[in-house]
């Protein structure tokens, strides 16, 4: 059955013999998350985060899969400024792509229990493919590793009130193409053109006991409108168990809690609803947090 997966994606590669970057890859965490999306988000939340480590494997019993792992850090630089800088690697097959971005954020008062955040993105994307690896006489194989870099800048708008949020972003605003010939074959990488409008609203029923419904759309240029639908229950503001169901693709079931107000630690698990469901049941995902 892997081998059967991988003839695939070797297929794939043969016929177009490019290098196209795919939209930001996605994560059960979203809301928890949104500085990876939305630069405007860093310095909201009042607090220094450092997102130490996340991971998510898409594909569990595949062999090279899609996996994601990501680092993130943001906070406030003084009352109206935030900083902050996120990592993404994203691995499948042969194709590796890191993303690396510094986001700003500016802070606008509106009312006494709202603001409203405008934030800038800006960095670029790495991308590798190891030709070798394809267990083929075509001549691609013989190109080996090529690499690539596509700078890109986003921006983003984040509106926080007391009981709700909006986000709308566009963390990816150029189509950049880098064109390389190899032995006489032409190689490209691009980045499309991305975009995400998000909400979530917060439900008190009492001091301990809180709902969160929350949706997430993206565009991505060339590719199927994706959606995201989440809700959660937040328990004493420490115990937070969910769901998340993303459009004709997968449902995880999630869970966080809060360790002494400094340390959120997150686990989900993504069961595929997709044809890819017929090889595997889905992926874990992992979230580690510090908060000060």
């Amino acid at each position: 059955m892997k081998n059967i997966l991988k003839a695939i994606g070797v297929v794939a590669f043969l016929a177009t013999a490019t290098v196209s970057a795919q939209q930001t890859p996605t994560q059960a965490f979203w809301r928890q998350n949104l500085d990876m999306i939305n630069p405007a988000y860093a310095g909201s939340t009042g607090k220094t985060e450092i997102n130490v480590v996340g991971y998510k494997n898409e594909w569990t019993g595949i062999a090279d899969a899609p996996s994601t792992q990501f680092m993130s850090a943001h906070g406030s630089f003084n009352e109206n400024v935030g900083i902050g800088l996120s990592i993404m690697q994203d691995q499948v097959f042969i194709q590796q792509e890191t993303n690396i971005f510094a986001n700003f954020s500016y802070k606008l008062p509106i009312g006494d229990a709202a603001n409203l955040y405008l934030g800038l993105k800006a960095g670029g994307s790495f991308f590798n493919v190891d030709f070798s690896r394809l267990a083929t006489s075509d001549p691609l194989n013989t190109q080996g590793n090529v690499r690539n870099f596509n700078p890109n800048f986003g921006l983003g708008a984040y509106y926080k009130a007391d009981k709700y949020f909006v986000s709308l972003a566009a963390p990816r605003l150029l189509k950049a193409e880098r064109f390389e010939e190899v032995n006489g074959l032409a190689q490209d990488a691009s980045d499309a053109l991305e975009a995400s409008l998000g909400a979530g609203y917060f439900y008190k029923l009492n001091d301990k006991f809180t709902i969160i419904p929350a949706i997430m759309a993206r565009y991505v240029d060339g590719a199927p409108i994706g959606i995201d639908a989440n809700l959660s229950a937040r328990f004493m503001n420490k115990f937070e168990i969910g769901g998340n169901y993303r459009l004709n693709d997968s449902f995880s079931a999630l869970f966080s809690f809060e360790v002494a107000e400094m340390l959120d630690l997150g686990f989900a698990y993504e069961f595929v609803t997709s044809d890819v469901s017929e090889y595997t049941k889905g992926g874990p995902e992992f979230m580690l947090k510090v908060k000060f």
